[in-house]
């Protein structure tokens, strides 16, 4: 018995769309922490750097997600240019 994956290009050129939203999203979230972060600047006390300490972490954590799905995105574009090509017979 054969087991084969077939993909179609348009499916590649889809998941591609579906990860510039995704990226798009992880942005506006980014975004929206730092404004939130400029919002309470004036905010003292444990409890306000705690809060400050945590939303420090998500941005980090949101800019980690943000560069691992660039590069998801670069070897994606690759490869659909790489099936187009074959899918030419170049």
């Amino acid at each position: 018995m054969s087991r084969s994956i077939v993909v179609e290009l348009v499916d590649l050129m889809n998941a591609e769309k579906e990860i510039n939203l995704l990226m798009d999203m992880l942005e506006a979230n980014k975004r929206h922490v730092r404004s939130i972060d400029e919002s309470i600047g004036d905010w003292k006390g444990k409890s306000s750097e705690e809060l400050r300490r945590k939303m420090d972490r998500f941005q980090n954590i949101l800019g980690d997600w943000i560069e691992d799905f660039k590069q998801q995105q670069i070897e994606l574009v690759k490869y659909t240019y790489r099936m187009e090509r074959a899918d030419r017979g170049n």
